[in-house]
């Protein structure tokens, strides 16, 4: 039956004559994107419409989005987050896009989403679906510049580069909401991923003891050889300061130096 349904979807939106007509129409892109996802989500699988037309359709987010009912810009924001997609709606529709975010966190749909539990704690502090509504705690301009943090780390597409333009990364030390987060949660989001790589650069750009001790508590949790590769990866290009030459001094004394002076690949079992 799915099958059935995402061919049907696939040749629907494939329609020469359909493009020329929907591409002109804001409302309606956004209404068939809402809807293609809705019965794929019901379906169980990728909905057609957005891989065709994700272009126009991040257009039209960016836009005023006159005329376009509050429901459907909701809905909008919904299943893009779903998708992965994490906007920076303007301030009029700030709250559609929260209340787009909290629903994200109740269906507690993780595990079926591209939208990663490491985004929504750095960006609104959440930790499971009983905080949903503490997404309402946050200001536009506050939400922002979060945003420009996780956006910042994804422009990279591997860690030697993002380390090499670390300077990139200094304005975001004032942010103190971001400082916070990085350190409560540094431990418990953890991972071999871009947004692990930026709060890394954060806490070793730092020049307060406080973000130092973050790591040293990390070293203490029997870490995996390839953690331990990629701490020590980070902390050689951060060795003119005493604070981070005493981080990597102490990697070294807790565990083998292979694992730190040795690629140490994943395996995936």
């Amino acid at each position: 039956m799915s099958t059935n349904l995402l061919n049907e979807q696939e040749k629907r939106y494939r329609n020469l004559d359909f493009a020329v007509q929907i591409k002109k129409d804001n409302l309606a892109l956004l209404e068939h994107f809402i809807e293609s996802e809705k019965e794929a989500r019901e379906h169980h699988f990728q909905g057609q419409f957005f891989p065709f037309y994700h272009y126009e359709i991040d257009r039209v987010m960016k836009t005023k989005m006159a005329k376009i009912p509050d429901e459907i810009i909701h809905l909008a924001y919904y299943y893009r987050l779903k998708l992965g997609t994490i906007d920076k709606p303007l301030p009029q529709y700030f709250s559609l896009f929260l209340q787009a975010v909290e629903k994200n966190i109740v269906d507690n749909d993780w595990d079926n989403s591209y939208l990663s539990a490491d985004k929504i704690y750095l960006l609104f502090g959440i930790t499971n679906s009983d905080e949903a509504k503490n997404v309402h705690n946050i200001t536009h301009e506050e939400y922002a510049s979060l945003l420009d943090f996780l956006i910042l780390c994804s422009n990279y597409t591997n860690f030697p580069n993002l380390r090499k333009k670390a300077i990139r990364f200094l304005p975001f030390l004032e942010n103190t909401t971001l400082m916070k987060r990085i350190h409560e949660g540094f431990s418990l989001h953890f991972d071999s991923n871009f947004t692990t790589a930026g709060s890394l650069v954060i806490l070793l750009l730092d020049t307060k003891q406080s973000s130092k001790d973050i790591l040293f508590s990390f070293h203490q949790n029997k870490l995996e050889n390839t953690t331990v590769w990629l701490l020590g990866s980070f902390y050689k290009d951060f060795q003119k300061t005493d604070l981070n030459k005493h981080l990597l001094k102490d990697l070294y004394e807790r565990y083998p130096k292979e694992w730190i002076d040795e690629y140490q690949p994943k395996k995936w079992i």
